[in-house]
């Protein structure tokens, strides 16, 4: 339970996907760290985790909700064709399902019927669950394979319920045994046999009714004609661990998780995100959910990572009871992973600069993120613009992100105040010359003198850009730009 917290650009999101992978995979991860180039072979694993359903990524944002996150209703259209509210699974809920499973299906794996004929392949999967290619078995199919979606949070209800695979296969007509489809004719959920029914026989449509209604997630159509879901059921009943501690780890991570509410967003959940009331723990606690009216409780190998952003005020603060659920990682600017020299600039020393003056200013938690400055970055920007085989094309990449990046958060964290904007990173002083990224007004000492001594001019308000430091403009100064940022880093 880790929340990586920090100024925008330090890389939250990035290192929040290597810790994830680091709690599902621990040796994998190692191993990952061992090779040529550690950064591929993290992702490849990262992106391999997420496809089996143990990484999961949530964004919250303000209209995020409990019903989007743990259950809520959802609209569907029935059997007959009319609109009706179905208790639907959102992602915290189905995660801890997944971590119930000790080994799940992979892509590739061969499904098969009860009599050990093929049923399908498993062909993709998400977090969700899985997608199996089936081959149509009627003479009038218009494509030699179908893709069928086999939700999670479906296998698990019909699993829970001890529902038999062969519910999935009834037949249409004809009279079958109760008991072959694990139904006891002495249930109070049995209707009473009507024309050639039997004490002990239904017909097909009545036992699918029957599961329908037990399941409270399928339909009768669905059960009917859903072999796929039989040989799912199959396969993950042989696979499944009677022991929830001996699941598979499972990670959710939350990026932004301070822009919704998330007591609100977790609920009555907030209790179990303790680790001694986890499933299988000595104080384990059980929470009856409001709308599937179903005790639940939080497998003991589901992990939770959320990144926060500290700078935006917009963003809601997280409260007591939930901050002391989690384990906070401050994750902070660093210099030292941009480069040195970068068209003639010590962007390391820029950086450090510009933090510096931001910090003097409105304390730690408002820096510039590496991110933003990292020769990565800059070399994709130079890349994908018109003048990306100028010999200036590096100086050209930085004047970019201080137009588009440094000068409009600058005004963001002063409240477009630019007499500080520009004491920060719009003015450098390169031995003589005064070199400003604004233009200055025209002066007029008439009109001036007419206006009242209290008044407050509008180049405190607002500023324009100067026109000769734009990468992409005809009066373009490279020489000058060099000056101004080799000044600036320098602090004069």
């Amino acid at each position: 339970m880790k929340i990586l917290y920090g100024p925008p650009g330090t890389g939250k999101t990035w290192r929040a996907a290597r810790e994830a992978v680091r709690a599902v995979e621990p040796e994998l991860y190692s191993d990952a760290l061992g090779e040529a180039d550690p950064d591929s072979a993290l992702r490849r694993l990262h992106d391999s985790l997420v496809a089996d359903g143990r990484i999961l990524w949530v964004t919250f944002h303000p209209s995020y909700s409990y019903e989007d996150f743990v259950e809520g209703y959802r609209p569907i259209v029935d059997d007959a064709g009319q609109l009706a509210y179905r208790v639907v699974d959102g992602p915290f809920k189905s995660l801890c399902l997944r971590a119930r499973f000790e080994t799940d299906l992979q892509i590739g794996e061969q499904l098969t019927q009860a009599g050990g004929r093929p049923a399908g392949v498993v062909v993709d999967k998400d977090a969700g669950g899985w997608i199996v290619r089936v081959t149509p078995n009627h003479g009038r199919k218009v494509a030699e394979s179908i893709d069928r979606y086999v939700p999670r949070f479906v296998m698990e209800q019909v699993l829970s319920k001890g529902c038999p695979d062969q519910i999935f296969s009834i037949p249409g007509k004809g009279l079958f045994e109760l008991a072959d489809y694990g139904l006891d004719p002495n249930d109070d959920d049995i209707p009473t046999p009507v024309g050639d029914e039997t004490a002990t026989t239904r017909e097909g449509p009545v036992i699918r009714r029957v599961w329908a209604k037990r399941t409270g997630v399928l339909t009768t159509t669905e059960i009917g004609n859903a072999s796929h879901y039989g040989a799912v059921l199959r396969r993950l009943r042989e696979r499944q661990s009677n022991d929830p501690s001996k699941g598979s780890p499972v990670v959710l991570v939350i990026d932004e998780i301070n822009r919704a509410e998330p007591s609100r967003v977790f609920g009555e959940l907030l209790t179990l995100l303790e680790t001694d009331k986890r499933e299988g723990m000595p104080e384990e606690k059980k929470i009856w959910l409001p709308y599937s009216k179903t005790l639940f409780s939080v497998p003991a190998n589901v992990s939770i990572i959320g990144t926060m952003n500290t700078v935006d005020r917009s963003l809601t603060a997280l409260d007591f009871a939930m901050r002391r659920r989690f384990e906070f990682t401050l994750v902070p600017a660093e210099s030292r992973l941009v480069p040195g020299d970068y068209g003639g600039v010590d962007v390391r020393a820029l950086l450090s600069r510009v933090n510096g003056r931001v910090t003097i200013l409105l304390g730690s938690g408002y820096e510039f993120g590496h991110a933003f400055l990292m020769e990565g970055r800059l070399e994709a920007i130079r890349a994908s613009m018109s003048w990306a085989e100028e010999p200036d094309s590096s100086l050209r990449a930085l004047a970019h992100v201080f137009k588009a990046n440094i000068l409009p958060t600058l005004a963001e964290y002063f409240h477009d105040d630019w007499s500080r904007i520009r004491a920060v990173a719009g003015e450098a002083k390169s031995g003589t010359e005064s070199i400003t990224l604004f233009e200055t007004p025209p002066r007029d000492p008439q009109f001036f003198a007419r206006l009242p001594d209290e008044y407050e001019f509008s180049e405190t308000k607002s500023l324009t850009y100067a026109r000769w430091w734009d990468p992409s403009g005809d009066n373009w100064d490279p020489e000058r730009f060099q000056r101004f940022v080799v000044s600036l880093a320098a602090g004069e």
